[in-house]
């Protein structure tokens, strides 16, 4: 799957880790459901962590196209909420 992370760039990631992002990717959307904003914090945080840390990332002189595109990392909880309204529950 290639995921793009806005102002940041494009990653690959595939296998266990796609489980995991569903996971995180899950616990985020509850946060957001919820109206909590500190765990909104920490699960997107570890969302972006794990796609930067088990994911390839992708030259900016590659031209792919993205299955998924991420809000840049300061994005705020009020932002997210909006972004994140019509956002699928299965990511793969």
């Amino acid at each position: 799957m290639i995921i793009r992370i806005l102002t940041e760039g494009q990653y690959r990631l595939e296998g266990e880790a796609l489980s995991e992002l569903d996971r995180l990717d899950d616990r985020l959307l509850d946060a957001l459901a919820a109206g909590n904003r500190e765990e909104y914090d920490t699960n997107f945080r570890e969302v972006l962590a794990l796609i930067r840390g088990r994911g390839s990332r992708i030259p900016d002189t590659e031209l792919v196209e993205s299955d998924l595109i991420l809000p840049a990392p300061d994005t705020t909880f009020e932002e997210a909420r909006s972004l994140f309204a019509g956002y699928p529950r299965q990511l793969s």
